[in-house]
Parts: structure tokens; C-alpha cells; sequence
């Protein structure tokens, strides 16, 4: 079997990539998933306690409380469970969520919606100690749907990943 020949600028491009690869390595680069969080290796249990809400809007509870357990197993910051015997317990704490109709079409329906939510994290220890806490954090978007509860979760992830990546930096 003859392996093709390759131009110059093939050859070129080949030899660029080994070197960035090279390089990558050679400094220590990694990707986030493999880095400690601020709960350890990532075989610490955790539990979400609690989600507070004080909305009218139901619904964005078990919203939250799923993006949370989901984006935490994803990144592998610690081991999702039920159990009071869990290593850390989680507080979610929704102060502010409101949907509001932004740009309407000729036949008076919603085009866009425009979505904020404020919510703050705590995370305890099996003592009930205070261990970390996000603050309070809030995030605003406008989202091209026509429905409100799709613009919600939109942004429910987005600040669910903002949360998670605020746990996972240990600096």
C-alpha cells in the first residue's frame, strides 16, 4: 500500500498541528472535567436539599432542581443521590423569575420573550456546615419562541452551567 503525497501546504498544516498538539501537552493542558471541584475528585455524594421558590411559576422548581442534578453528574463535580447520608447538601434559592413579551406579531401572538431569573446556591456539609455559596446571580435573555416555558428553560440551563462552572473552579 503507497500513501498518497501530499503537497506543501498539506505538509505544512500536518506539522502545525503536531506542534500546537505538542505544545498543549507540554503545558499542562487539560480539560475541565478531568480538575477537582471545590468538592473533590468527584466521588463526593451530594444531594439537592432544597429549591426555594418564590415565583409564581411552579413549574421552574423541578426545572432547576433537574438542570442542577444533571449539570453536576455531566461534569462529574460529585456523585448525585437521595440520601440524608450524602456528603454535602445543596440549597437553591430562587428569588426572581419573570417572562415578559417582547415583540409581537400582527396577529397579537408573542414572537419573543424576554426571560430573567435570580437564584443564589448553597452548598452544607453533613455537619450542616456553610461550605460554598454562589451569591446571589442573575441572568437576563431575550429568546426567539413562541412559547414562555421553553424561554425558561433556555435560560434556567444557561444559569444552572454558570453555577457548575463556578464550583468547578477551585482558584
Amino acid at each position: 500500500m503507497t500513501l498518497p503525497a501530499l503537497s506543501s501546504v498539506s505538509r505544512l498544516c500536518a506539522l502545525i498541528c503536531l506542534l500546537a498538539t505538542l505544545a498543549l501537552s507540554g503545558c499542562g493542558y487539560t480539560f475541565t472535567n478531568n480538575q477537582p471541584s471545590l468538592f473533590g475528585d468527584g466521588s463526593s455524594t451530594m444531594r439537592i436539599r432544597e429549591v426555594k421558590n418564590s415565583t409564581i411559576y411552579p413549574w421552574i422548581t423541578q426545572v432547576v432542581r433537574t438542570a442542577m442534578y444533571d449539570e453536576i453528574t455531566d461534569r462529574n463535580l460529585a456523585v448525585m443521590t437521595a440520601s440524608d447520608k450524602a456528603d454535602y447538601s445543596m440549597v437553591i434559592d430562587i428569588e426572581k423569575f419573570t417572562i415578559n413579551s417582547r415583540i409581537k406579531g400582527t396577529k397579537d401572538e408573542t414572537l419573543e420573550y424576554t426571560v430573567t431569573i435570580i437564584f443564589s446556591t448553597s452548598v452544607y456539609s453533613k455537619a450542616n456546615k456553610l461550605v460554598w455559596t454562589s451569591d446571589k446571580t442573575t441572568l437576563s435573555r431575550s429568546y426567539p419562541v413562541s412559547d414562555e416555558r421553553t424561554a425558561g428553560v433556555e435560560i434556567i440551563n444557561l444559569l444552572v452551567e454558570k453555577m457548575a462552572d463556578k464550583m468547578r473552579n477551585t482558584f
